[in-house]
């Protein structure tokens, strides 16, 4: 005979959570909010002050994850292009250069492009690139083609360190991802241990425990695509580095959607702009967005830098929301 299942000894946090990161984070900011909320009743400032380091380390490692994705997303939107450029002018340009030298059917010709262009423009990544790279290696020696043999050996190391660089976040991706996925289990096991604290505060009146949890997405369904969205407070007299060089490195002519998010008027409104330092401040270049006002701005070569910031010159805690906007 099984034993009956007895609901309680479910965690609804961790069931509700084990498909999406993003979830937890908008249930477990929610709910350290509303703690906080409370924090006059001195039960539940000992369950804030035991879930709010808890919560805050998954914050940090989710906005990681967040980052790294982005740098991923960036890197394998380069190595497409070059790909393109490869498969299309590039090997358009060589191939046409070498014609010049040796015409079509001649030994010279034929070693280097045995199928035509054919191998450049179909097959995987990797394939390619060794196809490119013995490109180069079939003309060593052979002054005539130096000139052009210079020409494909730089594009070859251009698209072999995008691709190397690619495979590396790919792999800090992962390794990030697992990291996350152990602290998405510690977070909504103590969410468990925050419920039954607060069971114990209303036992009486049970029904106040739901008013300490965001029910509607716990029990809705959202899917940890990365949206490469980066939101967050930015406190009186603060600069905030948004985005590094460890995502902005990949993504030169980046679109961006900029917000500010805060509630309620504000004095000064918010600026955001590029700056060579993640400290850097405002120098008059960028765009100044007041409470509820947003905009889309592209970082063109001329305006591009390491990093993205916000800065708050105001009195008043603000909030900001930058999203990175990939081409299809």
């Amino acid at each position: 005979m099984s034993t009956p299942v007895f609901s309680f000894t479910e965690n609804p946090f961790d069931n509700g959570t084990k498909t999406s990161k993003k979830k937890m984070n908008i249930i477990a900011g929610d709910h350290v909010s509303k703690l906080h909320s409370q924090m006059a009743n001195p039960l539940i400032a000992v369950l804030y002050a035991f879930f709010d380091p808890i919560r805050q380390n998954f914050l940090n490692k989710y906005s990681q994850w967040l980052s790294v994705s982005a740098s991923y997303h960036g890197a394998t939107l380069l190595v497409e292009q070059l790909i393109a450029e490869l498969s299309g002018d590039k090997i358009d340009d060589f191939e046409v250069r070498v014609r010049v030298v040796y015409k079509k059917g001649t030994p010279e010709y034929g070693a280097l492009f045995p199928n035509f262009r054919t191998p450049f423009q179909s097959g995987g990544y990797d394939e390619r690139i060794a196809k490119l790279k013995a490109l180069g290696e079939g003309m060593d020696g052979d002054p005539a083609l130096a000139l052009i043999k210079a020409d494909v050996d730089a594009f070859y190391l251009l698209i072999f360190n995008a691709r190397d660089a690619q495979q590396d976040l790919e792999g800090s991706k992962q390794f990030v991802s697992d990291e996350l996925e152990l602290l998405r289990i510690v977070t909504a096991q103590a969410m468990y241990y925050t419920l039954g604290g607060l069971m114990q505060v209303f036992s009486v009146n049970t029904f106040q425990i739901t008013m300490f949890y965001d029910l509607e997405t716990l029990r809705g369904h959202i899917t940890d695509t990365i949206d490469l969205i980066f939101d967050g407070p930015a406190n009186s007299n603060t600069i905030v580095n948004v985005l590094g060089p460890d995502v902005l490195q990949y993504l030169a002519g980046v679109t961006l959607r900029i917000k500010n998010t805060t509630a309620g008027p504000a004095i000064g409104g918010l600026f955001f702009y590029a700056a060579d330092n993640a400290t850097d401040g405002w120098t008059g270049l960028g765009q100044q967005l007041n409470p509820g006002q947003e905009a889309i701005i592209t970082l063109t070569a001329a305006q591009f830098r390491a990093f993205f910031n916000v800065q708050n010159q105001g009195p008043n805690l603000q909030t900001y929301e930058v999203e990175i906007i990939l081409p299809e």
